[in-house]
């Protein structure tokens, strides 16, 4: 029996590694059940920076909204109507990767975001995301967070 567990184990190290842009395809794929949302379990989407920056703006915004009033994923508050595709994957770095985004909805135009990603211990996750409006969600975040700090004091 401890040969089957060794084994087993064996296989499961051979597997290999998810990909940037599977995460990416797996983290859309989440939006087909219409109550999915990232922030539900976030250490499983956001790297720990990103992470911490968007704990902090939720809790200064001391439950009202913060800087951060929607889904960074799908760069909206609704997702019904929404296509996402993966449109390119590109190494940046030693366990690093940008994948680019086209997010598409019913009756309107797609618009492009880019994810930074990161590897983590437990895989690929996101650190930081572009947009047309918003060149880098983590140093919005952070720069809203470090003015309501100040405010506060």
């Amino acid at each position: 029996m401890p040969g089957v567990i060794l084994l087993a184990l064996a296989a499961a190290a051979a597997q290999p590694a998810e990909t940037p842009r599977g995460f990416m395809e797996r983290l859309y794929a989440n939006y087909r059940q219409s109550d999915y949302s990232p922030f539900t379990h976030p250490g499983q989407v956001f790297a720990p920076r990103l992470l911490a920056a968007i704990n902090q703006d939720s809790k200064l915004a001391e439950g009202e909204v913060g800087y951060l009033d929607g889904d960074p994923v799908c760069q909206c508050q609704d997702t019904s109507g929404m296509h996402p595709a993966v449109t390119g994957v590109r190494a940046a770095g030693h366990g690093i990767a940008i994948v680019r985004v086209s997010i598409g909805w019913d009756g309107g135009k797609p618009t492009p975001a880019q994810f930074s990603l990161t590897r983590t211990a437990r895989g690929w996750r996101i650190a930081d995301v572009s947009s047309a409006d918003e060149p880098s969600l983590l140093r919005a975040l952070e720069a809203s967070n470090r003015k309501a700090r100040a405010e506060k004091h």
